[in-house]
């Protein structure tokens, strides 16, 4: 999967202490499941388990085969999806 970097997004997702290559690892994560976002058109969700955690990575489509990063974050014991 292709996805767009830039500053912007980079730095967002560092604020949520969340790096480049974990939130990468959680788009090719085996146990990752992909779901569309209810509240906004054109972005999708995605919840993997990264580095023994759970993480949630927004994304949406960038281009014509690529893929931005919207936000990443851990997700709390509480938040996890139920398995």
């Amino acid at each position: 999967m292709l996805l767009h970097w830039d500053n912007q997004n980079l730095e967002h997702i560092a604020r949520h202490g969340v790096s480049q290559a974990q939130a990468e690892a959680a788009m090719e994560a085996k146990d990752a499941t992909v779901r569309q976002d209810t509240t906004r058109f054109n972005r999708w969700i995605i919840e993997a388990t990264v580095e023994g955690r759970t993480m949630k990575v927004a994304f949406s489509r960038a281009f014509p085969d690529g893929f931005r990063v919207v936000t990443a974050h851990w997700m709390s014991s509480k938040r996890r999806r139920k398995t």
